[in-house]
């Protein structure tokens, strides 16, 4: 047994020993709340009681948050919101790019006019890299849901970071 389960276990004045699962979680369910009675008649019996106490814990505290996790992996709703934060973000760029170049063109007394060429050659290049854009998130959020559905290691990690959670 690990020092982490150790410290969980609660001996009262009477000698009974249980074990604090941690699960205050759901407030509304009383009985995940009250801490596992553990056995001590036996090696066998104190070991099967630590054993299922663990198993309610990861019932009740990891699953949901796996489950959740799997949901993600096998929905679109990273990529809706990252295809979404996309646009924003070439507009802005392309917007502050404009402010910009109106800025340096002012301090020499000159006024960006735009010409027809200009004007459909900055909408090709925001075209083009809104395109760009969202196809390397397409691939990265399709690497992320492989990653989760085969449990590669850093798939939460890279979660947080794609999916600006965290």
């Amino acid at each position: 047994m690990s020092n982490e389960y150790l410290s969980n276990i609660n001996t009262n004045a009477v000698g009974e020993v249980s074990l604090d699962t941690g699960n205050n979680l759901d407030e509304s369910s009383v009985v995940a709340n009250q801490p596992t009675q553990i056995r001590t008649e036996s090696y066998q019996d104190t070991m099967a009681d630590l054993t299922r106490a663990q198993w309610e814990d990861f019932k009740t505290r990891y699953l949901p948050a796996q489950n959740d996790l799997l949901a993600l992996a096998n929905n679109d709703q990273l990529l809706t919101e990252q295809l979404d934060r996309n646009k924003v973000n070439v507009e802005k760029s392309f917007s502050l790019a404009d402010q910009g170049e109106s800025m340096r063109m002012g301090r020499f007394g000159l006024t960006p006019e735009d010409s027809t060429q200009s004007k459909n050659n900055k909408g090709l290049l925001k075209s083009l890299t809104t395109a760009s854009v969202n196809n390397e998130t397409r691939t990265a959020v399709d690497d992320l849901q492989n990653k989760i559905i085969t449990g590669q290691g850093g798939a939460p990690q890279t979660l947080a970071d794609i999916g600006g959670k965290g």
